[in-house]
């Protein structure tokens, strides 16, 4: 099987990898809340939350030049900088009230400018939708290790932030085994490997896939219905790691995680290639970076 190792060097500088919240957000001069738009640079959207309690959609890169919705229970003012060094920045802008808070996942998806590391790249829009390293590298393992060592009838109240993220962080992990598994029993491919990740791509293209393979694959949980062949990968996969497919949904169903359905594949919207950037649209939850290893030449 072919093996390409993705080492496009994304973000030399934050500038290099520039995202934009797309979510609608309507204003309400009666609103409770307010909304602001949060630019940050080289700064993890957490740690200025948790200094100015600012309620998110969802977290966005560090190393990078980014755009996003927040809200805040208490005015914080039309226009406020804090510089943390000569690297790391951010502005709030006020943009008016909302009546609600912001949630996480309330948003519809991020626009990208990226710069192009590579000398060539692929003619294609889609792609398979793994979850990226970022969210698993170092945190899969720990959330393997958490949802082992948990006590009988622990609720996800008892546990921390960190824990609740790095229990994501390991479904995301066996949802993309599972989804691997499948596609490389049922089609040729390559793998493209990014540090000790390897990712599974069918030699195909979007049309065969829209006719050929589930849309859909569940992210466990204690809500999700399976189909036979969705039992049966789990089982597979989760059999490698010492676990029984019934011990884990019975842990899942503790801590009251419900489990979701995650889309398979999907296309870059609004694709645009501009000089030595390239341009495009993705739904929450998608990886630009994943987008990126399947154009990679």
């Amino acid at each position: 099987m072919e093996k390409i190792v993705f080492n496009w060097n994304l973000k030399e500088k934050p500038e290099d990898f520039i995202v934009s919240e797309v979510a609608e957000l309507p204003v309400n001069e009666n609103g409770n809340f307010y909304l602001y738009m949060l630019i940050k640079r080289n700064m993890n959207t957490k740690e200025i939350a948790g200094r100015y309690r600012l309620h998110y959609a969802g977290l966005k890169d560090k190393n990078a030049l980014t755009f996003q919705f927040v809200s805040s229970d208490r005015f914080l003012g039309d226009f406020l900088k804090e510089k943390k060094d000569s690297e790391s920045l951010f502005f709030l802008y006020f943009l008016g009230k909302i009546s609600k808070r912001i949630k996480i996942g309330q948003l519809k998806g991020n626009r990208f400018s990226i710069k192009i590391k590579c000398s060539k790249i692929k003619d294609q829009d889609w792609f398979i939708n793994y979850f990226d390293i970022q969210r698993l590298e170092r945190n899969f393992e720990k959330g393997k290790k958490t949802i082992l060592n948990l006590p009988p009838k622990t609720t996800w109240k008892r546990l921390s932030w960190y824990e609740n993220f790095y229990i994501d962080a390991y479904l995301s992990y066996l949802w993309n085994k599972a989804l691997m598994k499948f596609l490389s029993e049922n089609f040729d491919g390559y793998r493209i490997y990014e540090k000790s990740f390897g990712f599974f791509v069918p030699f195909t293209d979007y049309s065969y896939l829209m006719k050929n393979i589930p849309r859909f694959l569940p992210i466990l949980g204690y809500k999700i219905k399976m189909k036979d062949f969705e039992i049966k990968i789990y089982s597979q996969i989760l059999k490698e790691e010492g676990i029984e497919l019934q011990e884990i949904l019975e842990k899942l169903k503790d801590l009251r995680i419900k489990g979701d359905y995650r889309k398979t594949f999907l296309r870059a919207e609004d694709l645009v290639i501009k000089g030595n950037r390239i341009q495009f649209f993705l739904p929450k939850g998608a990886y630009a970076t994943m987008f990126l290893k399947h154009i990679f030449r």
